[in-house]
């Protein structure tokens, strides 16, 4: 995903820092432009973007970027395709398949994850304000144990 301003289909889609700064929108593949456009940003946006804090901020990044992993090892799945006449194809396939479920696995994982946090956060009223600090109603945990010179 290029920054902002070198394509003018994705104004308002701001890069991934984990998307490399020399890849070019407008030179990818169709089906990965589709497939920024549908999961990616959406995804960036609602779980990176808007996110209340920094913990959910870190588990949305994670979740976007094994998003990311996961539609570059589809998009290579398809392409492997081309190659089932060729004896070695079926075993490259199957370790192709390997590590798509891996990362299909995490992404499950963070996922379930963000689901936990926001249900204890419903449950319990526990909300961390934008800067990451827990509300004036509650009271935070003590402070950070001192070292022995009392620094």
């Amino acid at each position: 995903m290029p920054s902002t301003d070198s394509s003018s289909t994705r104004e308002n889609s701001p890069r991934p820092f984990f998307v490399p700064s020399d890849i070019n929108f407008d030179d990818l593949s169709e089906e990965l432009k589709t497939a920024i456009r549908a999961v990616i940003d959406p995804a960036y946006r609602q779980l990176v973007l808007e996110a209340r804090d920094g913990l959910e901020k870190s588990i949305g990044v994670t979740i976007v970027h094994l998003l990311w992993i996961e539609i570059l090892d589809q998009l290579d799945l398809a392409q492997s395709l081309d190659d089932t006449l060729q004896p070695e194809a079926s075993d490259r396939r199957f370790k192709m398949i390997e590590r798509h479920l891996r990362v299909v696995n995490a992404k499950s994982k963070a996922s379930g994850f963000l689901l936990r946090l926001h249900t204890f956060q419903r449950k319990f009223g526990v909300q961390l304000t934008q800067s990451g600090s827990p509300p004036e109603t509650i009271e935070p945990p003590g402070g950070w144990p001192q070292n022995e010179s009392g620094d």
